[in-house]
């Protein structure tokens, strides 16, 4: 089979497409033939060595990929049937075990879950993880129905899954932003409402002006830097903002009186510290969701598999609008 194989993390010239052989599966495992590796941001993270210090080391050299979709190979007794398409996605994969950049892939069938007949292999690339961070995330915030929600990034995987998932989950009003009018524009023309134009105002002005000052009952913020800073003015009293990711930068500068004032609070979530029960729970909702109409996961672009590096670089250096995969 095709493989791509990372030797060392200083970026995308160390990655070489090579022959290898189909992986033998434990018996706690699902042979996957791939048809649409997910190309994401911790992908771009482990090749270029950017992640956090207190990870653990990268088993090199690895095959990347954090998630992806395909077809179950093999019969087994893991209760998923041969031709089924499925999706996975887990800390683990294209950092410490071989990833789903590659024809074929050993899969855990903890790690494994049925794709919805709504959404495509490309689709389910990256929403098998996003879909699953944003629930929990607003599961761990206290969402109800009524609640008031922003949920950061339109464009990004979490941001867009969050925005989805606060309405079908039976939000009164959920906001979200962008950097550029021309993601605002892109937002507006995939119906989303509420969308702050961030080059045009700030994000407490935009958020206090829809709320009739009042601010929002919860903040899912999956950009972090100085972005997080001005989400926090938008939390009304005893409001919550979760915490999950630093596109945006790893460093930030909060005001203390922005919580104080509202005895408003900040948590920190990560998905891959979630339960096996966890994520089967998260993976239902997102199906019954897909089943009801209720979300449609935005793609940007499939890569041919030999043009990973490129697929790799784009994901990284133009912020796209929806995901981005390879095509096998």
């Amino acid at each position: 089979m095709k493989a791509w194989m990372l030797n060392t993390q200083t970026g995308t010239a160390d990655l070489d497409l090579i022959d290898a052989n189909i992986p033998s599966i434990a018996e706690n495992e699902v042979l996957v033939r791939m048809t649409a590796p997910g190309v994401v941001p911790f992908d771009n993270a482990v090749i270029n060595d950017e992640n956090e210090d207190n990870f653990p080391a990268a088993v090199l050299p690895i095959q990347p990929g954090n998630q992806g979709a395909g077809k179950v190979a093999n019969e087994g007794t893991t209760g998923f049937k041969k031709g089924e398409r499925v999706m996975f996605g887990a800390f683990v994969y294209g950092f410490m075990r071989p990833g789903s950049w590659a024809e074929y892939v050993a899969v855990d069938a903890a790690h494994l879950t049925r794709i919805p007949d709504s959404v495509s292999d490309a689709e389910a690339a990256q929403a098998v993880v996003a879909y699953p961070t944003a629930y929990m995330a607003l599961k761990e915030a206290g969402m109800a129905p009524g609640k008031t929600v922003l949920a950061t990034g339109i464009g990004g995987s979490v941001g867009n899954a969050a925005y989805q998932l606060a309405k079908a989950m039976g939000a009164s009003k959920v906001f979200s932003s962008t950097s550029s009018s021309e993601k605002a524009a892109r937002a507006a023309e995939h119906g989303f409402d509420n969308v702050i134009d961030m080059s045009q105002q700030s994000l407490a002005e935009g958020v206090l002006a829809g709320t009739n000052g009042e601010g929002v009952d919860i903040v899912i913020d999956s950009l972090g830097g100085q972005v997080i800073a001005e989400a926090i003015k938008c939390m009304k009293r005893y409001g919550k903002t979760i915490t999950l990711g630093f596109a945006a930068g790893r460093q930030s500068k909060v005001a203390l009186a922005d919580l104080i004032l509202v005895r408003g609070s900040i948590q920190g979530f990560g998905v891959y510290t979630s339960s096996a029960a966890e994520w089967q729970e998260a993976w239902e909702v997102f199906r019954g969701f897909c089943d009801e109409g209720k979300i449609k996961v935005l793609f940007d672009k499939s890569f041919p598999f030999d043009q990973a590096p490129q697929a790799l670089r784009y994901m990284a250096t133009q912020r796209p609008f929806g995901a981005v995969a390879l095509a096998i």
